[in-house]
């Protein structure tokens, strides 16, 4: 029902981390959850699906016709989350885009998994590709990971400016400061000047993700890093729900209930901005 993309040209600023740990909030929070992986390092399908599952997807295949995306849908390990895994190649990956969207077909693909899943989270290559400024434009949300530091800036200002002329404004735009080491002088810094910003810090946990191949929420809930991110997903979500693009999941008995007024109120001061 809606699709949120994490993107941010500048490379190496956790994107692969923030897609993987939100899609497993998504899931966990009782929605039908796709994350689609575009980067061709394939990082969260390596670390959501059993490597004998994976199928490369084919762009070629699907220009022509001859192959159907969804059966390069896999199921994860998580319960309620499915992972559609990237071509390995990204310049067929932005041909197949560039196709799609001459094709007018992006946004009935699009139409097709909302109809199947409640959120799609969207795990964008790095860099200003034909793959991102095809996909930018059909988000409904866009969630930027920043390193505190000037290029990293740089980096949503560039996204800012994109989506800005692509649609006459921005899209709800969620800056949030990545891989935070407050010990640093530049990142204490960069934390000054965005002191509302959500801020994922630097954790051990995280980096334990690659290791035992599970998001940080399965595998340390209570750490801070999990308590972030689970804050995080609750105000998108509720931000969703304020644009009237999801509707709020049932939830058995015993699943979470968080309050998520602070996350919730620099999301929507940021969406303002014009």
């Amino acid at each position: 029902m809606a699709s949120i993309a994490i993107y941010n040209p500048k490379g190496g600023v956790g994107k692969t981390t923030f897609a993987v740990n939100l899609a497993w909030e998504s899931a966990n929070a009782g929605n039908r959850t796709l994350l689609w992986d575009l980067d061709g390092q394939a990082d969260s399908s390596a670390i959501l699906v059993d490597s004998e599952k994976q199928s490369r997807l084919d762009a070629a295949k699907l220009m022509h016709g001859t192959a159907d995306i969804h059966l390069h849908i896999l199921p994860s390990k998580i319960v309620g989350l499915d992972v559609l895994v990237p071509e390995e190649e990204m310049r067929r990956t932005d041909n197949l885009f560039v196709y799609l969207a001459q094709q007018q077909r992006l946004t009935r693909l699009f139409l097709t998994f909302k109809q199947r899943y409640d959120r799609i989270i969207i795990d964008c290559p790095p860099g200003f590709s034909d793959t991102a400024r095809k996909l930018l434009p059909v988000a409904d949300l866009i969630i930027v990971p920043v390193i505190p530091a000037p290029l990293a800036i740089r980096g949503l200002e560039r996204v800012r400016t994109f989506v800005t002329q692509k649609r006459g404004r921005h899209a709800p735009l969620l800056p949030v400061y990545s891989m935070v080491d407050r010990r640093r002088t530049l990142h204490k810094v960069g934390l000054s000047d965005h002191p509302d910003w959500p801020v994922v810090p630097m954790s051990s946990a995280i980096e334990q993700m690659t290791c035992r191949l599970l998001p940080v929420g399965a595998i340390a809930p209570d750490a801070a890093a999990a308590q972030v991110f689970r804050k995080l997903w609750t105000g998108i979500d509720l931000k969703l729900r304020q644009m009237r693009l999801a509707r709020k999941v049932n939830m058995d008995t015993g699943q979470r209930r968080l309050d998520t007024t602070s996350q919730l109120g620099s999301f929507v001061g940021l969406a303002r901005i014009r």
